[in-house]
């Protein structure tokens, strides 16, 4: 039968089944049987929001609050799907869950929150009372105003940006074309 411009060099499948197919040689030693992997398509939610947790976490050390929220939610998505990266998706799930019940372990036995919340509503009122009597804040936001505008009054004077930015252009052509870039 002939299958548009070409003609298969094979009988057609159609015309075999699976009884009558060539008997398949018995594996030898030499391979290596898979076993098994059990059925991870329905992780915990411990292991998903612990995969998130270790995801966001990266993600901002790395590169900041966007790429942590882009890899709390990868890490997420991750654990439900089969393959090395779900598996790795899942390990740091199951890392994330036991690291955050142990530090849930330990606040119970410490109340290590509780002491952090006293500590730190003790410093807020402390650093208030301090401002109050001083005006930490006020003299501080006076400072900054004075220094950027003796910072622009200079700018102004010398075009510090200005030269900045063609010394920076004219690095980045002579790297061009260092290159082989474009000539100029």
């Amino acid at each position: 039968q002939k299958f548009g411009p070409f003609t298969p060099p094979y009988p057609l499948l159609e015309k075999h089944t699976m009884s009558n197919l060539p008997p398949q040689p018995p594996p030898h030693s030499s391979f290596h049987t898979p076993t098994p992997t059990p059925d991870t398509s329905n992780p915990s939610s411990n292991v998903i929001a612990g995969a998130a947790a270790v995801g966001a976490t990266v993600g901002l050390l790395v590169s900041g609050p966007v790429v942590g929220l882009v890899g709390g939610v990868g890490a997420a998505v991750a654990t439900m799907t089969t393959g090395t990266a779900g598996d790795v998706a899942r390990s740091a799930g199951n890392l994330g869950a036991s690291a955050g019940s142990k530090a849930s372990e330990l606040d119970k036995k410490h109340h290590i929150v509780d002491k952090t919340k006293a500590a730190t509503s003790g410093l807020v009122a402390k650093a208030k009372e301090i401002d109050s009597k001083h005006h930490v804040v006020d003299k501080t936001k006076a400072g900054a105003m004075k220094a950027a505008a003796s910072a622009s009054e200079f700018n102004k004077k010398h075009d510090i940006t200005g030269k900045t930015a063609k010394a920076l252009s004219s690095g980045m052509d002579a790297i061009s074309r260092s290159l082989g870039g474009s000539k100029k």
